[in-house]
C-alpha cells in the first residue's frame, strides 16, 4: 500500500490483467454467440490450446458454444479472476504454500479419481478443484505484490 492508503498503481494494473484472462475463457463462447465472429472466434479461442487439452467430453458448453478451455481449467481461471478481483485475505508466503499444496492436493485426488474410474467427469468437482487453486494461487500472488509494492 501506498502512504495514501491505495495500492501501487502496478498492483491495481496486475490485477486487473489477471481479471481479464481469467474472464476470458467465459466471455468467448458469449461474445460468440452474440457476434457473428466466425474464423477470428476460432482465432481467439487457440491461445487456450497451448494450456489446456480442451477434451469435448470435460468441456463446459456456454449458450449452446463450447469453452475454449475444459471444466477443470475454467475453474482455475474463473478462480484466478476472482483472486484477483477481491484480492483478500493477503496471506502470509508460508500460509500461501500450505494452501496451495492443499488446493493442488484435492485438484490432483480428483483428476486421479477420474481417471481411474472411480467416478465419472463431474463438472462441478472440476470447476470447484479448479476454482479453488486458481483463488489460493491468485491471492498468494496479489499478497506478494501487494507486499513488494508497500
Amino acid at each position: 500500500m501506498t502512504a495514501a492508503g491505495t495500492s501501487h498503481p502496478a498492483h491495481r494494473i496486475a490485477r486487473v490483467c489477471l481479471v481479464l484472462v481469467g474472464v476470458s475463457p467465459w466471455l468467448l463462447p458469449i461474445l460468440r454467440f452474440e457476434l457473428p465472429l466466425g474464423a477470428v472466434g476460432e482465432w481467439l479461442g487457440l491461445p487456450f490450446a497451448l494450456v489446456c487439452h480442451r477434451r469435448p467430453e470435460r468441456t463446459l458448453q456456454l449458450l449452446g458454444i463450447a469453452m475454449p478451455v475444459c471444466s477443470r481449467c475454467a475453474g482455475l481461471f474463473a478462480g484466478g479472476a476472482f483472486g484477483a478481483l477481491v484480492a483478500w485475505p493477503r496471506i502470509e508466503l508460508r500460509t500461501a504454500r500450505v494452501a496451495l499444496l492443499l488446493a493442488a492436493c484435492l485438484l490432483v485426488l480428483d483428476v486421479v479419481l477420474q481417471d481411474h474410474g472411480v467416478h465419472p467427469v463431474w463438472h462441478a468437482t472440476r470447476l470447484a478443484t479448479g476454482s479453488f487453486l486458481g483463488y489460493v494461487g491468485t491471492v498468494a500472488l496479489t499478497s506478494i505484490f501487494a507486499r513488494e509494492a508497500s
